[in-house]
């Protein structure tokens, strides 16, 4: 691990359910440190679900009980040997159990410490409880989400992930701001502002306009053919996405529909759009006589960007994404092998990303009190019994 990026960044990790997890695994994948501490006082709602395996690969992970004076004491004295705290409970949490940045800047003045709420720590809305998939209606991003039919979205969390990339970059950001000041700081994050930033489009369509902006489905604004289109197994699609004139012309000669490309009806993507009928109706008869995956290749073939739209079972069996490295075996503790998620990207070096399966609260009480902080083993067991790591 000693080759990795982050090798030698040691990260508390005090986050639960998905954002904050996502974040630290990136680090934890990426070589850092990551010291997961929970409770069995109030066990992170995740665990009891397949996610936890994925959000908290690579991670040390710690049973302490934070209520409790003592346990608070151990947990100051692991800010000492940290470079990063990472938190997302709701605002104000952190702050009444004791572990404020200012608290934390006393223990370690170059802590980097980063705060995760639904709405961030400042702000009439800041003392509201949010989870990212409330947080998604909160921010009209699924007001954006859909068919345009009226129906309720189907399905989509993205929140939570994409919250716990962006805290990961702003976490290696203000890692490599200490590196060049020696200055540690504190990170106010709020999910609602970040799923925001992500609909640009959106806000400024509205702000232009005066008018609100509606969901269209599959289709893009500008780019047209842009769609799913059915093929000749059950419940099969294929994803097609035209991006200029060029491509048009590769599909118009690869469904053999010559009369549509010279139609002056069809001659751009706007009145492609507006007659739009006719062509979905000839590219659907053309792709119902091939599987997805058949007809992916005879697009792609052509030049045409394509692809087949998977189910989980065909995502999780599709040879890319075993054979690139992605998805790579695990030996958990039970003998039981799985087939689990890496990171989407490799690095020019010997060392592969750091992928080890996710522990259970209190895999590392032995190593993390009794060989880091140098707990001796009566007062360890002096804390269990007390359940003050519990």
């Amino acid at each position: 691990m000693g080759n990795l990026p982050l090798s030698g960044l040691r990260v508390l990790d005090f986050s639960w359910i998905i954002a904050g997890p996502t974040a630290t695994r990136h680090l934890a994948l990426l070589g850092a440190e990551v010291i997961k501490i929970g409770s069995s006082r109030r066990p992170d709602p995740s665990s009891r679900s397949a996610a936890f395996q994925v959000y908290n690969q690579s991670k040390e992970y710690c049973s302490l009980n934070l209520s409790m004076p003592e346990g608070l004491e151990i947990a100051k004295e692991l800010v000492t040997t940290s470079d990063v705290v990472i938190e997302n409970f709701a605002a104000g949490v952190f702050e009444r159990i004791g572990l404020d940045y200012k608290t934390l800047t006393t223990l370690r003045p170059d802590v980097i410490l980063v705060s995760s709420a639904g709405t961030g720590h400042t702000g009439p809305d800041k003392d509201y409880v949010a989870y990212g998939s409330l947080l998604q209606h909160y921010t009209g991003w699924n007001t954006i989400s859909g068919f345009g039919d009226g129906k309720p979205i189907r399905g989509g969390l993205w929140a939570d992930p994409w919250v716990g990339m962006e805290l990961a970059m702003i976490t290696i950001a203000a890692t490599n701001h200490r590196m060049k000041t020696g200055k540690g700081q504190y990170i106010d994050f709020s999910m609602a502002e970040s799923l925001t930033a992500s609909i640009p489009t959106g806000v400024l369509e509205y702000q232009m306009t005066n008018k609100l902006p509606l969901p269209i489905g599959n289709d893009d604004v500008i780019k047209y053919p842009h769609g799913l289109y059915k093929c000749k197994g059950y419940d099969e699609w294929l994803a097609i996405s035209i991006q200029n004139e060029k491509q048009w012309k590769n599909l118009i000669d690869l469904i053999g529909k010559t009369e549509i490309f010279q139609n002056p009806m069809f001659s751009s993507a706007g009145f492609r759009r507006d007659n739009k009928v006719e062509i979905d109706d000839a590219i659907t008869k053309f792709t119902s006589s091939f599987r997805h995956y058949e007809a992916m290749e005879l697009f792609q073939s052509y030049g045409i960007p394509s692809g087949p739209s998977l189910n989980i079972s065909e995502a999780y069996s599709d040879p890319h994404t075993t054979q690139s490295g992605y998805l790579t075996p695990q030996i958990y503790p039970d003998e039981t092998a799985r087939l689990m998620p890496g990171m989407p990207w490799k690095f020019d070096q010997g060392e592969p990303v750091h992928v080890t399966p996710a522990p259970q609260m209190g895999d590392s009480n032995h190593r993390v009190y009794l060989e880091l902080m140098g707990m001796s083993a009566h007062v360890y067991q002096e804390c269990v019994q007390k359940q003050i790591i519990y």
